[in-house]
């Protein structure tokens, strides 16, 4: 950690933006530290999947409610699943994936009658069975991922919206909506046009930041591909999910606290990547069926892994990079040949896709 550098107030307020912006979302730069308690407050809805709402509780935590009845076996799937790759990612062998932090997952609430968070269900519930207030009988209960810290989102604005002015800005950071800043790493994306994006229609909790754009501020694309292929590595072969529908995003790193057996750096707010969201993962079995769900798993995600199917040159040296990573870690975590498989048959649907291309990409 000695080795970051310390942005002070004064370089906040002049440095140019793409210069905090390189330095931050690079991981090697902290800012000035303030109170996250006064900034972003609590009891705030910060998130809406299909599955659940997000609201903060107390200083370190969320609180995710299902959004229907028939959400709640999946909210479930998401605590169990969540812990395991917590361990997973704990256990880790040689250092693998340590840029990627997994949040602390604390608990799964239910009624007793439905059987504990582990074991099977006494009932199933049905929508018609659940009224709306009992819903907040359900929830899972994990660390906050705490969002992008003044001035990273209205430098964000000031990079990559052309038609971002000063005032426009402003007036998009002063909605709630946007005060909880994450940032996708996309690296299988190039070449979206922001042209006809203004502040009026961007939406800064879940913003896409494509690999071309990553070039142009001269972020560490190498590390980040290394990251997510072992992470991903990870998941299949010590966790034993799919991965399916996981998120990976840039995030203020964990902060200093009792309930965290890792603390975060004590001398400013720094960033990390931060592995989330696992209420769409599976379990597989170790055969051609396995196999597809895990092919399937990265095809259907969100284009944060390099693709195979991409012509430009630096997209196919990144697919290089990540399946190198990807295999190596592999061999750490199982003697079996289906990472090179999976490798395969995702190299196989990227050609099928580059040859006949999906509407449904």
């Amino acid at each position: 950690m000695n080795s970051l550098y310390h942005f002070t107030k004064e370089e906040c307020r002049t440095a140019h933006p793409e210069t905090i912006l390189c330095r931050m979302l690079s991981t090697t730069a902290t800012l000035p530290a303030t109170p996250y308690i006064e900034s972003h407050g609590l009891g705030l809805q910060i998130g809406k999947g299909q599955c659940g709402t997000i609201h903060t509780f107390e200083e370190y935590l969320v609180r995710k409610t299902p959004n229907s009845a028939n959400k709640i076996n999946e909210l479930r799937r998401d605590a169990q699943l969540h812990a395991i790759v917590k361990t997973a990612f704990s256990n880790a062998p040689n250092g693998l994936a340590r840029n990627v932090s997994v949040p602390e997952r604390y608990r799964f609430r239910c009624p007793p009658a439905n059987g504990d968070e582990f074991g099977d269900w006494i009932r199933l519930p049905g929508s018609h069975d659940i009224d709306h207030l009992s819903l907040h009988n359900y929830d899972l209960m994990s660390e906050r991922i705490f969002p992008l810290h003044d001035p990273i989102p209205e430098c964000i604005l000031a990079s990559l919206i052309p038609k971002s002015t000063h005032l426009k800005r402003s007036t998009c950071l002063s909605k709630p909506e946007n005060n909880n800043c994450l940032v996708r790493i996309y690296l299988g994306r190039r070449g979206v046009d922001r042209s006809k994006t203004t502040t009026e229609n961007v939406s800064l909790r879940n913003f896409p930041l494509h690999v071309d754009e990553m070039e142009r501020l001269n972020l560490p694309i190498s590390m980040y591909t290394t990251a997510i292929a072992e992470a991903l590595a990870l998941m299949h072969w010590k966790a034993g999910i799919d991965a399916n529908d996981v998120e990976f995003v840039l995030g203020s790193s964990r902060r200093t606290g009792p309930m965290f057996p890792v603390h975060g750096v004590e001398t400013g707010l720094s960033v990390s990547i931060w592995l989330l969201d696992f209420n769409q993962c599976q379990k597989f079995e170790h055969d051609q069926a396995g196999l597809k769900r895990l092919v399937n798993g990265f095809w259907w995600n969100d284009p944060y892994y390099p693709r195979p199917d991409s012509g430009h040159k630096t997209d196919k040296a990144l697919w290089t990079t990540f399946l190198s990573k990807y295999l190596d870690a592999s061999a750490l975590l199982t003697d079996s040949d289906l990472p090179k498989r999976f490798i395969e048959a995702v190299e196989e649907e990227g050609y099928r896709r580059r040859v006949k291309p999906s509407l449904f990409g």
